[in-house]
Order: structure tokens, then sequence, then C-alpha cells
């Protein structure tokens, strides 16, 4: 039996976390989360062969999405980077900071809990 799918889950909004993490804990998929990017980001650097994905804000405190999934592509260049973003998508792909994250995909929200799970199984199968 194969191990379960792993994540990473980086949000400020811990009410909007804890759905996250409900959600997919009913798929079989493991999480643990951080609402800051700083820890996320250390703790990234020790565990980073645990994580199949990333799932990440785009509006973070201290630093934004865009700016972390930078410095997790400098730990782990093949990790999937899922980016969550109020901001539309097609505004975000034009800026320059977007390409350099190498954002595997965008949802955009609200976030439908229906889509997160196969988004999620899509990019890491």
């Amino acid at each position: 039996m194969s191990a379960p799918l792993s994540i990473m889950i980086v949000e400020d909004q811990q009410d909007i976390t804890y759905l996250y993490r409900l959600h997919l804990e009913r798929l079989g998929i493991d999480s643990i989360s951080f609402d800051n990017p700083l820890i996320a980001l250390d703790h990234y650097q020790q565990n980073h062969g645990r994580y199949a994905l990333i799932l990440l804000d785009w509006t973070l405190p201290m630093m934004n999405g865009l700016e972390l999934a930078k410095r997790i592509r400098k730990i782990n260049s093949k990790v999937h980077i899922l980016l969550i973003s109020g901001y539309p998508v097609k505004e975000m792909v034009h800026d320059d900071e977007f390409r350099e994250a190498e954002i595997s995909e965008v949802l955009q929200k609200p976030v439908r809990f229906e889509d997160l799970g196969p988004r999620i199984i899509k990019l890491c199968t």
C-alpha cells in the first residue's frame, strides 16, 4: 500500500486553513498548515522531501505567496506549487515575479472545495 499524499498549506486565515485540511483529510490527503510564511519556509527546508505539493495563498503576512514560492523553488525545483489568489489570473501570468516563482497552477478565490482535491491529485500524479 502506498503512503498517503502529503501537502503543506500556507494560509494566514486559520478558519480557511481548517476547512482546507478537513476537506483534504476526507480525501485521504495528509496536510500540515502554517499561518506564518517564515516558519513554513524553515519547516520546509528541514522536511522538503516529505511534501508532494505546497498550497499557498498569495496574500500572506511578512512575504507574499510568490516570494515564498521563489524561496521554496531554491530548495526544491520539482515540488508542485498551487497558488490560491483573489487576483485575476489573466493579470498574474504576465507578471515577472509570477513567472520566476514557477507556480504549477492557480486557483481563483473563492475556492470550491470540490475542485481543490481533484486539482491536487492531478498535479501530484
